[in-house]
């Protein structure tokens, strides 16, 4: 649903007293004039908070999923390939049985010829192991 704020008529009263059509002003006129909340009727009211409420909404997911964006590339940042030696000292297994069984694990890297272990997807791995 868009508001378009500026170009939607309300009821405001004229400076002369009597009732009219008038172009609802937009919320940083509001902001840089408060005095002109004063001359608003209900409904105009009504629809500028409603326009105020879908605003900060909108910057709240904004800002979420910048967050998450953030958070999350922080992780795969944090993220190291590990040798066969390394990566049977975190699983508690020997470097034989990694070598072995590296085809089933969810967490093998293959560039080129030599195997790699994704640190990060170890320590998944053992937190589902874990339950």
């Amino acid at each position: 649903m868009r508001i378009r704020a500026n170009r939607s008529l309300a009821r405001a009263p004229r400076r002369s007293g009597g009732a009219g059509l008038f172009e609802v002003p937009r919320l940083e006129e509001l902001v840089a004039d408060p005095d002109k909340v004063r001359v608003l009727d209900a409904h105009t009211t009504r629809v500028l908070r409603k326009q105020a409420i879908v605003a900060l909404n909108l910057l709240y997911d904004h800002e979420l999923e910048r967050e998450h964006a953030d958070a999350n590339g922080a992780a795969a940042r944090r993220d190291r390939l590990l040798g066969v030696e390394e990566a049977a000292v975190k699983l508690g297994v020997t470097t034989d049985w990694l070598y072995r069984h590296h085809k089933d694990l969810p967490f093998t890297v293959r560039h080129g010829r030599p195997v790699r272990f994704s640190e990060l997807g170890i320590e998944q791995y053992i937190r589902k192991r874990r339950g």
